[in-house]
């Protein structure tokens, strides 16, 4: 992990409330993996108190920069929006665990909402590899899909589902997995999103005897495992931090159930 103090090299809205902010901080690019996060306070003062957890969306090592996609919601992600190039945050990480690298000759990324930048990542680190990508990414309406492009420059084919209709499958991201899983070919699945959609991720995995691999969000104050907010209920009992043992988890490793309900 390095703790550093990054300049903002860009920031760009990409969706109404959705921004992508880039950051010099060559140590983090270098060590980034898919799936990683880092924690970013984005004034120099203490409020707000605790600093916000993104996951990586972009990490380029030769330009030394480090990108995070996110939507403001409140006085943190509002802050953070108004850090203009020039200005500074502080930056740590990467953390967490980073999704494996898959060995089937398929792979089928799933994303909802800003759950896209780890599948993005991935996308981008495999976009060399002999194997078919297959981008499914949900949002509530058109206006709010991002990464993409991303993904198809990546080499990936993209299928789209939005809530209200307004672009392609009118529904769920997950309607869109499990027509994906009928066609042929052993698959890897990598997911990113809201609760709902990972829960229902897993499970379909878990039905379909396919691997899978779910980046998890959870409210985090430290990133480091100290302030044990992150937990999820393991299957089998016990729990798990998201920040330390996560935020990747293979699907059989979580109790779904219980963390639909809420049972930390």
């Amino acid at each position: 992990m390095h703790l550093v103090t990054s300049e903002v090299l860009d920031l760009r809205e990409v969706a109404p409330d959705h921004w992508v902010t880039t950051f010099d901080a060559p140590e983090i690019a270098a060590a980034a993996r898919p799936g990683q996060f880092v924690m970013v306070r984005a004034g120099p003062d203490w409020d707000p108190l605790l600093p916000r957890a993104f996951s990586i969306y972009h990490a380029d090592i030769e330009a030394g920069c480090v990108e995070i996609l996110y939507r403001v919601v409140g006085r943190g992600t509002r802050q953070l929006a108004t850090l203009e190039p020039g200005r500074f945050a502080t930056m740590w990480g990467p953390l967490g665990r980073p999704f494996d690298l898959p060995e089937t000759e398929r792979v089928i990324l799933v994303a909802g909402g800003v759950g896209v930048p780890p599948v993005v990542f991935l996308a981008e680190r495999l976009a060399q590899a002999p194997m078919r990508l297959l981008g499914l990414v949900g949002a509530s309406s058109r206006k709010f899909l991002v990464g993409v492009e991303h993904l198809r420059r990546a080499g990936a084919e993209v299928r789209l589902a939005t809530d209200d209709g307004s672009l392609g499958h009118h529904g769920l991201v997950t309607d869109l997995l499990a027509a994906a899983l009928q066609e042929p070919g052993q698959a890897t699945i990598y997911a990113c999103g809201p609760q709902p959609m990972l829960v229902k991720t897993a499970r379909t995995a878990l039905a379909a005897g396919v691997s899978c691999q779910l980046a998890l969000e959870a409210p985090m104050a430290c990133g480091v495992g100290a302030c044990l907010g992150c937990t999820v209920p393991r299957a089998g009992g016990s729990f798990a931090r998201v920040c330390c043992e996560g935020p990747v988890f293979a699907a059989q490793e979580i109790d779904w159930e219980a963390w639909e309900r809420g049972s930390i």
